[in-house]
């Protein structure tokens, strides 16, 4: 649990963050609630700042189960040396922590200020059980989230490697007697030159025996688009585009290649081009 977090947070992460400051929140006002109808009914003096310094009992709780949580997610583990120290270790941190933060703040904003022993002492005889049931309880649930989302992930990654699979990776060209294994990603964009088509690469230039048409639905659509109606192109080795202001396009590839975006196929282009690339076009 003392492992720096490095793992990027992501949503799941954020709304159990968000989740666990919500709760903690809840019990603050209720423990303010709950100090103030007690000296209602006694008719004794209610004091808002002491009430809310003792409140930071329920602060803690925010970091260190969200702690506990990020542990359960990065090293899931069913031995019950793991699952003992991961509820032992945050009830000791927050048994140290409370009376710790209690004596800080009362020494400087309070006249009174409240020694460490008589807080841990008061958290001992009143507080112990919520502690086991608040860092006993979240650790199923953290793992049941855990399990879950590596799950979530694990279909995603298989779902986008099926996607994967069902596009053309490798094209077979012939130049005279000789065969090419041309890696498509490589590829920069595909041109009409019936009954052929061209594939142009880096200073090399293919002569390809099939239809624009046919490779179009053998091509990966969030790599290859087209951009008129003779010619495909790798969005990914397009380097910018510029509008004509009549609804048509110029782009630049990588290589300095000049190609039109037809108004027609404008639209697609457009929100592949924005999707794959980060920055402002003109």
């Amino acid at each position: 649990m003392n492992r720096t977090m490095s793992a990027k947070f992501n949503v799941t992460d954020r709304k159990a963050a968000y989740f666990l400051t919500v709760l903690v929140l809840a019990f603050v006002i209720l423990t303010l609630t709950q100090d103030f109808l007690r000296s209602d009914l006694k008719n004794s003096a209610f004091y808002f700042s002491e009430s809310f310094m003792f409140s930071s009992f329920w602060w803690l709780f925010a970091p260190l189960l969200f702690t506990q949580y990020l542990t359960v997610k990065q090293k899931s583990s069913k031995r019950l040396e793991f699952q003992v120290a991961l509820i032992i270790l945050p009830i000791f941190l927050h048994l140290i922590a409370f009376p710790f933060l209690v004596w800080v703040l009362s020494a400087v904003f309070y006249y009174h200020t409240y020694l460490f022993q008589q807080t841990f002492r008061y958290t001992l005889s009143e507080h112990l059980y919520l502690l086991i049931l608040f860092y006993s309880i979240p650790v199923l649930f953290f793992q049941f989230i855990s399990k879950k989302t590596k799950l979530e992930e694990s279909v995603s990654e298989t779902q986008i490697e099926y996607i994967a699979d069902q596009f053309v990776s490798i094209i077979i060209v012939s130049e005279g007697n000789k065969k090419h294994s041309i890696i498509v990603s490589e590829i920069l964009y595909f041109s009409a030159n019936p009954p052929y088509i061209n594939l142009h690469l880096e200073g090399k230039r293919y002569l390809h025996n099939e239809t624009l048409k046919s490779i179009s639905i053998k091509l990966n659509p969030d790599q290859f688009v087209r951009v008129h109606k003779s010619t495909i192109v790798n969005i990914k080795m397009v380097a910018s585009y510029t509008t004509r202001l009549n609804g048509d396009y110029d782009l630049k590839m990588k290589n300095n290649v000049q190609l039109r975006v037809s108004r027609n196929f404008a639209t697609d282009f457009k929100n592949l081009f924005s999707k794959t690339h980060h920055f402002t076009t003109k």
